[in-house]
């Protein structure tokens, strides 16, 4: 065969390689999300980790607990949380919304669903 016919074929998979790694970059990050420090408040009374603003506001995460036969279901496996490792003091960036109608045994701050999170890496860390 010519090698004429492999150079466009070669460019055309690499540009699409490279299009599609941006695209899934995107998805990833955390947009319009807040810096916040995780807490660990588990020496209170039903409480375990919260996240804590710039500006002192607390907020507890929906936590989805799961009890039954594997394959977990997948609102579970697809939570932000789910493989998260909560450290007193680690900074991080989420995005959040808040639950109106969820009551709280700790109750230092607002019940929050986590639809993001990402540790964060400030210009001074690197």
């Amino acid at each position: 065969m010519n090698i004429k016919v492999y150079i466009p074929f070669t460019l055309i998979l690499v540009a699409n390689l490279f299009v599609g790694c941006e695209e899934e970059s995107l998805n990833v990050s955390c947009s319009n999300a807040a810096t916040a420090t995780v807490r660990d408040l588990r020496g209170l009374d039903g409480c375990g980790f919260v996240f804590e603003l710039a500006d002192g506001t607390k907020l507890e995460p929906q936590m989805l607990l799961y009890c039954g036969t594997p394959p977990l279901p997948k609102e579970v496996t697809e939570n932000p949380l789910y493989n998260f490792q909560f450290e007193d003091g680690k900074r991080v960036r989420i995005g959040f919304e808040e639950i109106k109608d969820a009551a709280s045994i700790c109750m230092v701050g607002r019940i929050v669903k986590i639809t993001c999170i990402e540790e964060f890496v400030s210009i001074t860390e690197e």
